[in-house]
C-alpha cells in the first residue's frame, strides 16, 4: 500500500479509528499493536503497544498482544488493522463457539483460516513464543499447535451473505473497493 494501512483515511477516520470504532463496547480491553517506531493514529482508552523486536511479522504481534492482556482477559481478539467491515455480530458469534477446550476460535471459508479475525486464549502467548523461537513468523502456525474451533461459512453467512466483514485490504484496488462499499 506504500504506507501503514492502519493510517489510511476512511471516511472522518482512519482505518484504524473506524475498527476500534466497531469493537468498542464488545472487546475490552482495546489493545493496538504496531511495529517499533510506527506513528499510529491518537486514539483515547485504547493500549497502544510496540513489538519487542522488529519485522517479525503478525505472530510476533499477536503474541505481544496476548501477552500484555493475559492478566485482564482470558480471550483475546486478534484482528488486522485493515478490516474496516468488522462487527459487533461477528464478534458475539465468535464468542458462542468458545469451548473450554479451544483455544482459538477462527473462521474458515472455502478452507482458508482467517487467523486475523480470530479469538486466541491469551495465555497462548507463550505457544507464540516459543514458535518464534524456533524461527517462526506464520500466524497460522499457531493453528498446527493449539486446539481449534471452527467457524464456518453458514454461521458466518448468518450475520452477513456477502462476509463483508472478513474482508481485508491489501491492494490500492481492494481500498477502493471497501470505501465503496462503504459508501465513501
Amino acid at each position: 500500500m506504500g504506507k501503514p494501512k492502519c493510517s489510511l483515511p476512511f471516511g472522518d477516520e482512519t482505518l484504524l479509528q473506524r475498527s476500534v470504532r466497531n469493537l468498542r463496547g464488545v472487546v475490552c480491553p482495546i489493545a493496538v499493536v504496531g511495529a517499533p517506531g510506527q506513528n499510529s493514529p491518537d486514539i483515547s482508552h485504547v493500549l497502544s503497544i510496540c513489538d519487542p523486536v522488529a519485522n517479525q511479522g503478525p505472530l510476533m504481534g499477536l503474541m505481544t498482544g496476548l501477552k500484555h492482556v493475559e492478566g485482564v482477559s482470558e480471550w483475546a481478539l486478534g484482528m488486522g488493522c485493515d478490516m474496516p467491515f468488522i462487527s459487533s455480530e461477528l464478534i458475539q458469534c465468535l464468542k458462542s463457539y468458545r469451548t473450554t477446550e479451544a483455544e482459538i476460535v477462527i473462521p474458515r471459508i472455502d478452507e482458508q483460516f482467517y487467523p486475523l479475525c480470530a479469538l486466541y486464549r491469551t495465555a497462548l502467548w507463550r505457544k507464540a513464543n516459543t514458535l518464534l523461537e524456533k524461527g517462526e513468523r506464520r500466524l497460522l502456525a499457531l493453528v498446527d499447535v493449539c486446539r481449534v474451533q471452527i467457524v464456518e461459512r453458514d454461521a458466518l453467512a448468518q450475520i452477513d451473505l456477502d462476509l463483508r466483514f472478513l474482508m481485508n485490504i491489501n491492494t490500492p484496488q481492494c481500498y477502493q473497493s471497501a470505501l465503496e462499499l462503504a459508501g465513501l
